[in-house]
């Protein structure tokens, strides 16, 4: 009784209240880590377990891209009319019992049964990743400070310590229902314990407005906006390039390497590390460097690193290409959602607009490779993600801000209407008009 009152919702909260949502929050990103680790560490052992070729793996996970693009239409009404810290709570509950559907389905060899479990999986899984972003901002106003990257940085470790858990198990053969329901319990005990002091608030809102359609619905005017058309785009290519290498490289190491899964898992695990390393250290270098040059380093890194790994004839230069993809990984989604959010008023829609493009990549992204997979090799099919670097490449200007990538369009737009004024002025003033004027 103590803790609730402790822990009660108000809006008006002491240091001590803010410093242990803080540490709630990343406790909480941590965890959703570490739980979609868990599940792609054990993906190419799932895909024996069904029973599936790649082609047919890549169809099931699309199940899970449709839940979460479902949830997009749902999580902003749901959260203003429940709150924050029913969200967390409930998704909670989901999530670990979607979860440990999928370990069943994988035991029982169910593919209908792991697609369903991949759906309400992702469902759960939009519903706490709102959540937990809407109370990191919450602290982020509180403490005038931007710890955003800090929080996202606490998944991306998570995701390491749950790959290095699961490539754990794998080594020992543990079957993937116990894995699962192993992590799954302690991980929900975690969270359940962590939420009261995450949530400052956490009450239900009700702000007009706040209505289904998620951001497809708040920013289907931004899409009229050739900038943040463009922006969608890098995110779509950023998305493309983690997604493809969060799916398909354990799996790659397993079918093309010859490898044990456990080695798959490492060979992920390298990929993530050099993601978070830069990630930590992404502020000072867009200080220094610029949106534009980071971003097409990042698009040059990536490349480099999907070429030698599909290439390699040996597996030595694997761990090379993995820490290059990696590295050119990192840097794109926070550059798109940042570029997105350039001017304060529109940026809510404008980021909700872009995030939409992340959406559609997890959704088409993964068959594409799988069936191309199945044609050649699976890391062969991963030269797929070149094409987002190329249009990184090529459209990394836009991240500028307006009146920086504009400005010299603009100048030459004004010039030439000046010209075009000048002209029809001349134009109006006859050779008869003239001649009356002189006498």
């Amino acid at each position: 009784m103590a803790a609730a009152f402790r822990y009660s919702p108000t809006t008006a909260p002491d240091p001590a209240r803010i410093a242990r949502a803080r540490l709630g929050i990343f406790v909480l990103f941590l965890s959703m880590g570490v739980m979609l680790a868990t599940l792609l560490s054990r993906l190419p052992t799932i895909r024996d377990d069904l029973g599936v070729d790649k082609g047919r793996l890549a169809t099931l996970l699309i199940f899970g891209a449709g839940g979460a693009f479902f949830a997009l239409l749902v999580t902003g009404w749901a959260a203003a009319r429940f709150g924050t810290r029913a969200l967390l709570v409930w998704s909670t509950f989901g999530y670990t019992a979607t979860f440990l559907v999928i370990g069943y389905a994988s035991f029982a060899g169910l593919p209908a049964l792991f697609a369903a479990g991949q759906f309400f999986a992702a469902f759960s899984f939009s519903f706490t990743n709102v959540s937990m972003n809407a109370e990191a901002a919450s602290v982020e106003r509180y403490m005038n400070r931007k710890v955003m990257p800090q929080f996202h940085a606490a998944f991306s470790v998570g995701m390491a310590v749950g790959l290095a858990i699961g490539s754990l198990f794998s080594h020992f053969d543990v079957e993937v229902i116990w894995h699962f329901s192993v992590i799954c319990l302690i991980l929900m005990v975690v969270r359940l314990a962590v939420i009261p002091m995450s949530t400052i608030d956490g009450r239900p809102t009700e702000p007009e407005g706040a209505g289904l359609g998620g951001p497809f619905a708040t920013a289907k005017a931004e899409f009229r906006d050739h900038r943040v058309v463009m922006i969608g785009f890098i995110v779509f290519a950023a998305s493309m390039t983690e997604n493809a290498a969060a799916q398909w490289v354990a799996i790659s190491g397993v079918d093309d390497f010859g490898k044990r899964e456990s080695i798959g898992d490492a060979m992920y695990w390298l990929f993530v590390v050099s993601m978070v390393a830069v990630r930590f250290l992404g502020t000072g270098l867009l200080e220094r460097f610029g949106r534009v040059a980071m971003l097409r380093a990042s698009a040059v890194s990536t490349s480099l690193g999907v070429v030698v790994f599909a290439f390699t004839p040996t597996f030595w230069l694997v761990p090379l290409a993995l820490v290059l993809w990696g590295v050119g990984a990192a840097l794109g989604v926070p550059i798109g959602f940042s570029a997105a959010a350039d001017e304060p008023k529109r940026a809510a829609a404008r980021v909700a607009a872009v995030s939409s493009f992340a959406t559609i990549a997890g959704v088409a992204i993964p068959p594409i490779i799988g069936y191309l997979a199945d044609a050649t090799s699976t890391r062969h099919a991963l030269l797929v993600v070149i094409l987002g670097s190329l249009v990184t490449l090529t459209l990394a200007r836009t991240v500028r801000r307006d009146e920086v990538l504009f400005q010299r369009l603009r100048r030459h737009l004004t010039r030439r209407r000046e010209v075009e004024i000048d002209a029809e002025m001349a134009a109006s003033i006859s050779p008869t008009d003239t001649g009356t004027t002189l006498v």
